[in-house]
């Protein structure tokens, strides 16, 4: 009869037994993987189409070269803006605006008016991935809350990655708080270029201006023709 009960209780433990979720190393590898996904290792350069919530278009264009730490080149003819920042959570280089004038940029700050910032060409949300949780899954995508480190500008992103490319399909940004969502990122049709896979649509909704925009980018490694 002991062995009966004894059999009994176990078999009620594991039938009412919460399932133990993904070992955290499961999801730092897989962090560190679309990290290296969304590292620029190749000199990369695009056309920007940018199409305001009005339908208004305007042109723009970036270039990512990776070489001594890595900069992001971003030009918009009709405002006169030419800025460089860096790849990596540090100090912009500053503008140069039309008529000689300049003034510092940050990686975090708009670029010539535009939702894009030096952050959007860098696997900013590289941080602490033993804190990091899957908030969400599917067979094709994951969904990960990951923390910012202390100092920067974000409290928290909510990360949906696509499990096969390796790549965010949306990034929800919250500043300060966990409740303060200020930025919603979504990306799309990637294409290979060189080695590594780039969104060529990109929408961005920013909360603290009211803004959306879509971005069409016709990327290519720089000094090649265009896709």
């Amino acid at each position: 009869m002991a062995l009966c009960g004894r059999a009994a209780v176990a078999a009620l433990a594991l039938a009412t037994a919460v399932p133990a979720p993904a070992h955290a190393g499961d999801l730092a590898a897989f962090l560190e993987r679309a990290e290296k996904m969304s590292t620029v290792n190749e000199k990369v350069e695009a056309d920007i189409t940018i199409k305001d919530a009005a339908g208004a278009t305007s042109k723009a264009h970036v270039t990512i070269d990776p070489a001594g730490g890595g900069t992001v080149t971003f030009e918009k003819p009709d405002v006169g803006w030419k800025s460089e920042t860096p790849l990596g959570w540090k100090d912009g280089k500053g503008v140069t605006r039309s008529g000689g004038s300049s003034i510092k940029v940050g990686v975090d700050d708009p670029l010539a008016g535009t939702d894009l910032r030096g952050i959007d060409f860098f696997p900013f949300w590289k941080t602490d991935y033993s804190r990091a949780m899957t908030s969400d899954e599917n067979t094709l995508e994951q969904t990960v809350s990951l923390y910012g480190d202390t100092g920067r500008p974000y409290a928290l992103y909510v990360i949906t990655f696509d499990k096969a490319k390796l790549v965010p399909h949306m990034v929800k940004y919250y500043r300060d708080t966990f409740n303060n969502l200020v930025r919603i990122r979504t990306d799309k049709d990637w294409v290979m270029v060189g080695s590594r896979p780039r969104p060529t649509e990109v929408l961005i909704k920013d909360f603290t201006t009211g803004s959306l925009h879509q971005y069409s980018f016709a990327w290519k490694l720089a000094d090649q023709p265009a896709h």
